[in-house]
């Protein structure tokens, strides 16, 4: 009987030290997308907030980003966002705030080979946790911050912030600066 104890409580100690490496190793595949200066960059800029990872989304949000994405990480995005030839890196930073999270959406821009600049698009976000995603360049219709309707084009890729169930956001690179166009609402 101690034996058959002893054996159920180690395969459980196997299982859960498995489980847990597998979780960590997921969570940290998302920070693995970013390059090293980048995340120290982020980690001293932003102290207490980490990369939106797929657990921190809401179930339905796991379950859709999962379904269309399989696989990547929802809190990072590659994007030639400014120019066709430059690969910049849009990132969802988030911090938890009791049973909210307080999220920013990042753009790093390199300025040189050993700089980067961090633009942030869109701060203080109280809901939960976004993802962001990378659209083809294009003509994107929604409604801008008074409600109305736009049209925003772009030759390059353009960035998609979606808090599934609940809103969505088109961000383009224009002569102007960053412009964005509510999708939903």
């Amino acid at each position: 009987m101690l034996r058959k104890l002893v054996v159920i409580v180690w395969i459980g100690l196997v299982l859960a030290s498995s489980s847990n490496t597998w979780a960590k190793g997921k969570a940290n595949a998302c920070e693995k997308i970013i390059p090293n200066d980048l995340k120290e960059l982020t980690q001293h800029t932003y102290p207490g907030y980490q990369v939106v990872t797929l657990p921190m989304l809401t179930d339905v949000g796991q379950k859709i980003y999962s379904k269309d994405r399989k696989g990547g990480c929802p809190g990072v995005a590659k994007v030639r966002f400014f120019a066709k030839n430059k690969i910049d890196y849009a990132l969802v930073l988030s911090k938890s705030m009791g049973k909210t999270h307080l999220s920013n959406l990042i753009l790093a821009k390199r300025d040189s080979a050993s700089s980067w600049a961090l633009i942030a698009v869109e701060t203080d976000i109280q809901d939960a946790p976004p993802a962001v995603l990378v659209l083809r360049p294009g003509k994107y219709t929604g409604d801008d911050a008074d409600g109305r309707p736009r049209t925003l084009e772009s030759p390059n890729e353009v960035l998609f912030l979606v808090g599934y169930e609940s809103w969505s956001i088109v961000y383009v690179s224009t002569e102007n600066g960053i412009e964005k166009v509510w999708l939903s609402d």
